[in-house]
């Protein structure tokens, strides 16, 4: 299979859309985790919620990870179907990485409120499920950022066939 710059421009955008992503999710975790280790060092009890608000943020990573695995299937680079990619295409699934991994940064400030909820919740139990709205609230660009991307890979540019 020979490798022209359409299939270079698909294979960036998977790479920057999961690579992104990725570092975004981990930074979020950290910030989380953070704040998870200190409210399970006052009370054991604090565990529970302290985990499932700091997974929270992981989702983002998930939607480069579908992106960047729709990209390369689009472009056949799974299983070597020797498919060319234009320029063209190539561009459009750079963009459609591109969109997912800007909004996927949004996941650092969903680890900073997921922070704040745990430190909340630790205090005051009711706080939990407030919390988790809160940081709900901070995915919706990177969920329009999936979606967008979906749409131009797989209605835009049928990647699935």
């Amino acid at each position: 299979m020979v490798f022209g710059m359409g299939e270079l421009m698909a294979v960036i955008g998977a790479a920057v859309a999961l690579g992104v992503t990725g570092l975004s999710s981990a930074i979020a975790l950290r910030t989380a985790g953070i704040s998870g280790a200190g409210a399970v060092a006052e009370n054991k009890e604090n565990f529970k919620s302290a985990l499932v608000l700091q997974s929270l943020p992981q989702t983002q990573t998930i939607y480069g990870f579908i992106t960047a695995l729709f990209i390369v299937m689009g472009a056949g680079l799974l299983g070597a179907t020797g498919k060319e990619v234009t320029m063209l295409e190539g561009m459009m699934m750079l963009g459609a990485g591109l969109n997912v991994a800007i909004t996927g940064v949004s996941a650092i400030l969903q680890g900073m409120v997921a922070s704040s909820g745990i430190i909340s919740s630790a205090k005051n139990q009711d706080a939990f499920v407030p919390s988790i709205v809160f940081t709900g609230q901070v995915e919706t660009p990177a969920i329009f950022g999936f979606i967008t991307a979906l749409i131009v890979l797989v209605v835009g540019m049928s990647v699935l066939g």
